[in-house]
């Protein structure tokens, strides 16, 4: 049997630890300056803060890879376009049902956990993904293009609402 394989990715904004990783180096380095002024031992505060907003600013540009073989998902997160971490992988056999992300669906869910691999933009649509794993049921929003969708509905056809 041939498998089928689409890929496609989304260009995400900035999670709020982005924000809160810069906003502690910035700290750091005020800190370090103001101790330096006293002592010495205010140039280990300011480099670990140089050392925290160089880390936290290669975690800005943050891109989703979506990889869907025959209805088999690898969501990977690609940082600074160089370095990739495989963020979530699930079965075909473990999707309860897609639908659209702002579907009504959903509500009557009881999500254990939620994972959001969108751009994080209010215009763009996303598909929902609920998925079973020991009983418990984890919703995945993704931002998938038709290619992808249309891939999902020939191997989940009857798990399929609302695209």
């Amino acid at each position: 049997m041939n498998d089928s394989y689409v890929e496609y990715s989304v260009r995400s904004k900035a999670e709020p630890n982005f924000y809160i990783g810069i906003g502690l180096g910035i700290v750091s380095i005020l800190l370090g300056l103001f101790i330096l002024l006293y002592d010495l031992s205010g140039i280990i505060l300011f480099v670990i803060g140089i050392a925290l907003i160089v880390v936290f600013l290669q975690m800005k540009n943050v891109e989703y890879e979506y990889i869907i073989t025959n209805g088999d998902v690898e969501i990977s997160a690609i940082y600074g376009a160089s370095r990739r971490k495989v963020k979530k992988q699930f079965d075909a056999s473990t999707v309860k049902y897609i639908c659209a992300g702002n579907s009504n669906r959903i509500a009557g869910e009881n999500i254990v956990k939620k994972y959001d691999y969108t751009s994080k933009r209010k215009d763009e649509p996303n598909v929902a993904v609920i998925i079973e794993k020991d009983e418990k049921k984890e919703l995945v929003l993704m931002e998938l293009n038709e290619k992808c969708i249309n891939h999902m509905k020939t191997y989940l056809r009857n798990k399929v609402y609302e695209l």
